[in-house]
């Protein structure tokens, strides 16, 4: 079975040179890998390493250990279907730095008490949907108008949008599948240039925040369903697809497709998903499925 370890260094960093590569290869070779050829996908950022005979788990462990302490992003992955041809992302701490629902609660007053239930979910200690709730009532009575004057923070976290439009460009459908509210991931959808949004709905009566919440909410388990329905509609795999997420109700989609990917993600996360990516941003999830800088969107 054929291998490809990538390692991605921080753009403009000067962290992966060749020597580093070379390195990596000899002591890949030295525990019994038949090495192929090298790869650069841009030079002194992303390069590819091609290998056999030799574990896929023991071959990340040894990569570790030469890196250890270098802020350098790795995946090592088979070869075969490499390229996905979904994306499904979550939005806040993800696609977006911020989580909205906190900061509409640092401007009432409350964010304290919010953050903590947000905190909690995120690191699987408070099931999502109970959490959303808590939280939503907490902001019974706010303006409608409010959340269209907290549009204007929202930024998108680097190479977000080059990661959605390079996969699109290249044939894959995109979906920003959100814990958060249709309100704002509407707006993302659009800036970032997704396909499409899935989110949870705000209830709002006489233009102000009911502190209810539709149901069914879109946590945890509905994020996977949402996946496997893609997926039927586009007549592919679960492995077919790469996810990428940052939290605790993320952890089913990450789980069960082909390239599930941490974001800067939370402990938890970080124990369980594949692939993470800790140093750089989203580039990353396109030199891992094999995308040359040149050919980016």
């Amino acid at each position: 079975m054929r291998f490809v370890a990538t390692l991605v260094a921080p753009t403009a960093s000067s962290l992966l040179d060749y020597a580093t590569v070379q390195t990596i290869s000899t002591c890949l070779k030295a525990h019994g890998a038949t090495l192929g050829a090298e790869d650069w996908l841009s030079d002194n950022e992303a390069c590819d390493i091609f290998f056999s005979e030799l574990e896929l788990s023991v071959a990340k462990d040894l990569i570790h250990n030469e890196i250890a302490g270098a802020k350098i992003d790795l995946s090592v992955q088979e070869t075969s279907n490499r390229r996905k041809k979904l994306l499904v992302a979550d939005m806040e701490s993800t696609i977006i730095p911020q989580e909205m629902i906190d900061e509409l609660a640092v401007r009432h007053g409350i964010g304290d008490e919010i953050a903590l239930i947000t905190g909690k979910s995120m690191r699987g200690e408070l099931n999502f949907e109970e959490s959303l709730r808590e939280r939503v009532a907490l902001l019974k009575g706010i303006e409608e108008k409010e959340l269209e004057s907290l549009s204007s923070i929202m930024t998108l976290n680097p190479g977000a949008d080059t990661l959605v439009k390079t996969m699109r460009g290249h044939g894959a459908y995109t979906a920003l599948v959100s814990g958060g509210f249709t309100y704002f991931t509407s707006q993302i959808k659009d800036l970032c240039g997704f396909d499409e949004d899935r989110a949870n709905d705000l209830k709002i009566e006489n233009n102000k925040l009911t502190g209810m919440v539709g149901e069914p909410i879109l946590g945890r388990e509905a994020k996977l369903e949402v996946t496997e329905a893609l997926v039927q509609q586009l007549s592919i795999t679960l492995s077919d697809v790469c996810a990428v997420g940052d939290g605790a109700n993320d952890l089913a989609m990450l789980s069960a497709v082909g390239m599930g990917v941490g974001y800067h993600a939370k402990p938890i996360v970080k124990e369980t998903a594949a692939f993470q990516v800790e140093h750089t941003n989203h580039l990353a999830l396109l030199f891992y499925q094999g995308y040359r800088r040149k050919g980016f969107y």
